[in-house]
């Protein structure tokens, strides 16, 4: 199981936590220390801070890219609509003057005349509505694009803590295990020191 080289160390716990680590069964504390640190140096899972950050900056990367990709589909909406209003417009224009030379020759083109308006009219206004709502959705996509860098930037940021916080734990560790193994097992103190 283990060298016949032993550590001893010394460490006080808060009276609520021993008596939990009573009731899980351990009648002793070194069953309970060397459980534990077995424990922690068997399971590599128990650094997830980083992991956990990681797959959230992945699935926001991901939305971006989504969004992105629908700000570029509502773009080419919105110029497909500008496009179809130039033609509807240059259609306009050319019944205009057909319908003008019509006028001359016969009376009852006036009417279709007046028909064909108010068809361009309506579509006009359709075509217009249209583009009204693609820039809307367009401008939401850009609002929610800018929300998710924000996001992403924070869980950045948390990430980036939460590595500095687990090194700044391990240098005190290996601070606190290269203290004990400095100082000479079994050495008389001083008798003024009392720790």
């Amino acid at each position: 199981m283990y060298a016949e080289e032993w550590q001893k160390i010394k460490t006080k716990v808060p009276l609520d936590l021993w008596r939990k680590v009573e009731v899980l069964g351990f009648d002793s504390s070194e069953k309970a220390v060397i459980n534990a640190l077995e424990k922690l140096v068997a399971d590599p899972e128990l650094n997830i801070y980083g992991k956990e950050q990681k797959i959230r900056i992945q699935e926001l990367k991901n939305e971006l890219e989504n969004e992105q990709r629908h700000n570029k589909e509502s773009q080419s909406k919105i110029q497909e609509s500008q496009s179809k209003i130039q033609e509807s417009q240059s259609k306009i224009l050319e019944l205009e003057t057909l319908l003008v030379d019509e006028k001359r020759y016969n009376q009852e083109s006036q009417s279709k005349i007046l028909e064909l308006e108010t068809l361009l009219e309506n579509e006009q206004r359709h075509n217009q509505e249209l583009q009204r709502e693609l820039e809307i959705r367009l401008e939401e996509s850009l609002k929610q694009a800018k929300d998710l860098q924000k996001e992403l930037e924070k869980a950045e940021r948390r990430e980036l803590y939460f590595e500095e916080m687990h090194n700044n734990y391990m240098m005190q560790m290996q601070t606190l295990i290269n203290q004990r193994q400095i100082a000479a097992p079994g050495a008389k103190k001083p008798w003024w020191r009392f720790w």
